[in-house]
């Protein structure tokens, strides 16, 4: 077998393999072999039937078709290893001659790309130091209270801070909008969650009140569909709410079954949102430490790792969309927008998340950073005991082992990763 390689644009090599006869003649044996093996007939024993016999049950061609499919993947597999090839894609594959004598075949492969990596240590990035104030914490106690909210109807006017339930109905030029008609629909003024104007037209209502205006959506809205027009609307308000909230006290806190006074739910409430923030200050440290290196690292970025990122990214955010109960499809159809679209919008984040795995990549290689099989297996198992105790174990055993495996080694390799960049990089 002699193979050629030749370097292409886009991280792309295009290989030649040349195949004499003698390397045919070894997968024709190799073919037959295992057909052999395979054969099932009465009066012998499994792998015992007789080859000629064999060659009668199984047929020349089935022979020639198989032993072409293990030529062209086991010299392709045989290539890969012999030029430390790391592949990430194959296609084009022509073959060039297919003949008793030879076979030459051509195929363009996507390599991981070249890495020059700049200055990787001492890059002196500092954390910045995180604390949480009182008003952040009690912003925390008061959404928990309106989760306990106490509603007594009222036949008074609307004001802020009442719940109230309408129906309403937005048109532009005489026809509802998309999304403009709803009943029954319930509002807490003051929450803004609809356009300006909207819930202050509101407030002064009473049950059983219509009221028709005009509402001048403004320029810059994210709705784009209406932004800047003039909106007709009319709504009617069905029914009005006094909010009460819960007092604070100690029987209310041991009420929510997780602490025992005032006092430690707001130490608890503090503990979590530094945790929080100490977590975003580490992702934005570590972010900040590859963009550094990447600035001075040689990159060439293959597009279809960008395609891949792009992919995952908006399947991330499809997965988003349904916990919510939306789709995707209608959802950027009411911004006016395709996943093409999408993907162009993304495009120079998903460029530079790759940019960031390739650089993470090339430094463990660098430095030699690698899992055993005892800390993936390990991590398989925490995962495992996850998925059985949230009951979705059915859904564990619908996914491939390997699979996981192989996501848990880049997981672990990535965080060991920036545990040496955190170690050589950040500074007081």
């Amino acid at each position: 077998m002699t193979t050629s390689l030749k370097k292409m644009p886009d991280s792309q090599v295009e290989v030649v393999v040349d195949l004499d006869k003698d390397d045919l003649r070894t997968y024709w044996r190799e073919t037959e072999k295992i057909l052999t093996n395979q054969l099932r007939l009465d009066g012998f024993r499994s792998g015992k039937v007789p080859p000629n016999i064999a060659r009668r049950h199984v047929g020349e061609e089935k022979t020639r078709q198989d032993a072409l499919t293990l030529a062209l993947q086991s010299s392709l597999a045989d290539t890969i290893k012999k030029e430390k090839l790391e592949v990430i894609d194959q296609k084009s594959l022509v073959i060039k001659e297919n003949s008793p004598e030879k076979l030459v075949y051509k195929i363009t492969l996507t390599v991981f790309p070249e890495v020059v990596l700049g200055k990787y240590t001492n890059l002196a990035v500092k954390i910045k130091p995180v604390a949480v104030q009182d008003r952040e914490v009690e912003r925390v106690v008061y959404d928990i209270l309106k989760l306990r909210t106490i509603r007594a109807e009222s036949k008074d006017p609307a004001k802020k801070g009442d719940r109230v339930e309408v129906d309403f109905s937005l048109m532009l030029n005489g026809t509802v909008i998309d999304g403009g008609k709803s009943e029954n629909h319930p509002i807490i003024l003051g929450d803004n969650k609809f356009a300006p104007g909207f819930e202050e037209a509101i407030v002064g209502m009473k049950a059983g009140e219509t009221k028709k205006f005009s509402l001048s959506i403004p320029a810059d809205y994210y709705q784009t569909t209406i932004a800047g027009k003039e909106l007709a609307v009319e709504v009617f308000l069905k029914k009005v709410e006094n909010i009460q909230l819960p007092e604070l006290n100690d029987d209310f806190v041991k009420s929510l079954g997780r602490f025992n006074s005032v006092e430690n739910l707001r130490a608890n409430i503090k503990q979590g949102l530094l945790a929080e923030k100490e977590t975003k200050e580490k992702d934005r440290v570590r972010i900040e430490i590859l963009n550094n290196i990447i600035k001075h690292s040689q990159i060439e970025v293959p597009k279809i790792l960008i395609e891949q990122r792009l992919d995952s990214l908006i399947q991330d955010f499809d997965n988003e969309l349904h916990q919510k109960g939306m789709e995707l499809g209608p959802y950027l159809a009411h911004l006016n927008k395709t996943q093409d679209d999408l993907r162009n919008d993304w495009h120079a984040e998903a460029e530079s998340q790759v940019e960031m795995s390739l650089v993470a990549r090339e430094i463990a290689k660098k430095e030699i950073i690698q899992v055993n099989d005892g800390e993936i297996a390990q991590e398989f198992s925490v995962m495992a005991d996850h998925y059985n105790q949230r009951g979705l174990n059915d859904t564990l055993k619908e996914i491939d082992p390997a699979a996981i495996k192989r996501r848990i080694h880049d997981v672990l390799v990535n965080e060991k990763v920036f545990d040496f960049l955190e170690k050589n990089n950040v500074v007081d």
